[in-house]
């Protein structure tokens, strides 16, 4: 008899006996894993491709289909200290997968390691399946960059160069939740809770961006230093309603692990698309392991597997005390029947006692699955993550909406992790984008770091890449928007007139700027008063109170904040311009008799970048200014998309990489502030 022990559990063959099928295809490290890593003892439970039809014929593979001939012979040679981009430097290589390889890398730029991903034998298959490849890759890549949580492993970049594509992601030095049970076999009720808990909340961010997770695990739940857990493993990107079959009718997922509406049995009808629903099934299984020390259904083989998941009912608990309820309730056979993810992590809270999260998901009012408009289909209401829709029919019983779409493109396993995309499933069109199909955002032209105009008429920027990051969270492709050059004088004027839709331009928020009609989300970042002087001995200041005096001539912008605080703090005035630059200039000049640049040290920050050896700061002027993204009154919606896209940036790795990338520098390579509060985004 085999044991009840998730350490002790033979690996379940693929073709129908214990131990056989899927062999180790990678390096075996005995230390932690890696996003996108494959590590010691996984092969057990890693995803598969099962075939559709006769599981115990000749045709039942264990694994993605590995390309014939020597693959080593053809694949480009991959070395430590090779560098990728002119940025990424090898280092080790931490495993691989069927189709993947992950290396450990130096961020050369940054100064930080991450893990790097890519494909194996690009040259060893024919051009059609190379260009299949690339593409499940960079659908990969899509998927998780849509999703910014802190239960989710974040992607840093992704390059694509001739047939390779390359996925940057965060490196984790972390163990996993399959590590722990190995080693504890069975979790405390309240720890498996917490765990749970973590995990739901990442899977409510995945399933607001239109992912499906599919492989929720506990070979694919991290845990970060600090102890919270993180979901990882990305590798299917496909379309709204896509079955978990591939082109040869052959299911992906890892058996255990598989919702019964995912799995075929025989002559019956295919399997169903997925929703939210299956990835809280596969929660429940998780669940269940976590407590009772084993996985609720099992056997010999997968096929045995799919008919347990399919056919019998659920083991009795003999450890999970309160959590036998929610157990119970993940586990239905029909998906309908489920709850709502908001309901789950509800019960999940009142185990634990711990308080609501502090990182609400992207959109709070829409867990559930929508269909686009025009499918002919009631989409599901505000149901909390699994399309359960509101009260239907006779005594008031809820019921989920149907959720019919026909399946697109094909499913693929790469590098064993299992995601599924839909466009647009998690909610409707944005309202916003279905009344203006381009968005127009205000930003500056002449402050480096933050909003500059390149020679080419492009922009780049702190302010440019979150306007940017914004737009797609809103449903906007890059060629879909625009970018309109304003000046703190006409903002507001270029808001109500309509020329554009938003201003993201260190546009400070204000009571007075609130009162004239700008209304406000953020803010995104918080800066401090600052003044910029000239190094030289002969202009030298060194405290901001050596400002105050007739001497002391200062210019700032007009329509600035800093126009009223410099002169009702006794500064002397003496130059409002249409630009910082332009004062600058004024600086520079030694007949204008300008003393100082009065603004904030972030703006100021980027100046002095450009002329260190002409230019400092004086950094204790008193004072913050926090900025926002700014839109007209009237706009509820708008104002929501926008707060929901800065929730979902705030709250997770996004933030820290916008800063990273383009202010550390700037800041003498001080670490990130602490994340903002976005108070002027509490109403929506």
């Amino acid at each position: 008899m085999r044991s009840e022990g998730t350490a002790d559990e033979p690996e379940t063959g693929f073709d129908g006996s214990p131990g056989g099928g899927r062999q180790p295809t990678g390096p075996q490290h005995a230390e932690p894993r890696h996003a996108g890593a494959h590590g010691p003892g996984d092969e057990s439970d890693e995803s598969v491709v099962e075939p559709v039809g006769d599981p115990t014929g000749p045709e039942f593979l264990g694994d993605a289909p590995e390309p014939a001939g020597d693959t080593h012979g053809t694949e480009p040679e991959l070395h430590p200290h090779m560098v990728i981009a002119d940025r990424y430097e090898l280092q080790r290589q931490l495993g691989r997968g069927g189709m993947g390889v992950v290396w450990e890398a130096l961020d050369r730029r940054l100064g930080r390691r991450v893990a790097v991903k890519g494909l194996l034998y690009r040259g060893a298959v024919e051009p059609e399946t190379q260009a299949q490849w690339v593409e499940r890759a960079r659908r990969e890549a899509q998927a998780i960059a849509r999703i910014g949580h802190q239960n989710v492993v974040a992607v840093h970049d992704v390059i694509e160069a001739g047939n390779q594509v390359w996925i940057v992601m965060e490196l984790l030095n972390a163990r996993s939740l399959a590590d722990l049970l190995r080693e504890q076999r069975r979790l405390p009720v309240a720890q498996a809770a917490r765990i749970a808990l973590q995990v739901l909340r990442g899977l409510r961010a995945v399933h607001e961006a239109g992912v499906l997770h599919r492989d929720v695990k506990p070979h694919n739940v991290l845990f970060r230093p600090n102890g919270r857990a993180l979901l990882m493993d990305f590798g299917i990107a496909t379309f709204e309603g896509a079955v978990q079959l591939t082109k040869s009718q052959e299911i992906i997922g890892t058996p255990k692990y598989l919702a019964p509406e995912l799995v075929h049995r025989g002559g019956e009808a295919l399997p169903k698309p997925g929703t939210p629903a299956s990835d809280l099934w596969s929660l429940g299984v998780t669940l269940f392991e976590m407590v009772e020390g084993h996985a609720p259904f099992r056997g010999l083989s997968s096929y045995e597997i799919f008919i347990a998941v399919y056919e019998q009912p659920l083991p009795a608990m003999a450890h999970a005390g309160p959590l036998a309820p929610v157990i119970g309730a993940l586990l239905r056979k029909d998906p309908l029947e489920r709850p709502t993810a908001r309901e789950t992590e509800a019960m999940l809270m009142a185990v634990t006692s711990d308080p609501p999260a502090l990182d609400p998901p992207t959109h709070r009012r829409n867990e559930g699955l929508r269909l686009p408009a025009g499918d002919g289909n009631a989409g599901a209401g505000d149901d909390g993550g699994n399309g359960k829709g509101p009260a239907s029919g006779g005594g008031g019983s809820r019921r989920r909406a149907v959720l019919a779409a026909a399946a697109v493109g094909c499913a693929v396993l790469l590098a064993g992790g299992t995601w599924l995309t839909w466009q647009k499933m998690a909610a409707p069109a944005p309202t916003y984008k279905k009344a203006h199909a381009e968005l127009k955002i205000g930003v500056k032209e002449d402050q480096p770091g933050l909003s500059q105009r390149q020679t080419d008429g492009s922009y780049a920027g702190y302010d440019i890449d979150l306007a940017t990051r914004i737009a797609k969270r809103m449903g906007y492709g890059a060629k879909d928007i625009r970018f309109v050059p304003v000046n703190s004088e006409n903002r507001a004027s270029m808001l109500s007139a309509g020329r554009v839709d938003l201003v993201i331009a260190s546009y400070s928020i204000t009571p007075e700027r609130k009162q004239q009609g700008v209304v406000f989300a953020g803010p995104y970042y918080t800066a401090l008063r600052s003044f910029l002087v000239r190094k030289d001995a002969e202009h030298a200041y060194t405290d901001a109170a050596e400002l105050i005096n007739d001497n002391a001539q200062i210019c700032t912008v007009r329509g600035s904040t800093y126009e009223k605080w410099l002169t009702d703090t006794g500064y002397n005035l003496t130059k409002r311009q249409s630009s910082y630059q332009l004062c600058v200039d004024y600086l520079l000049d030694d007949k204008s008799g300008i003393s100082a640049v009065s603004t904030d040290d972030i703006i100021l920050a980027g100046y002095v970048g450009q002329d260190p050896d002409k230019l400092q700061q004086i950094s204790n002027a008193g004072g913050a200014e926090g900025y926002g993204v700014a839109m007209v009154p009237g706009e509820p919606e708008l104002k929501k998309e926008v707060c929901d896209a800065l929730r979902a940036i705030v709250n997770g790795q996004e933030w820290e990489d916008l800063y990273a990338e383009h202010l550390a520098s700037l800041m003498a390579n001080e670490s990130a502030p602490n994340r903002p509060k976005l108070t002027e985004c509490e109403d929506s």
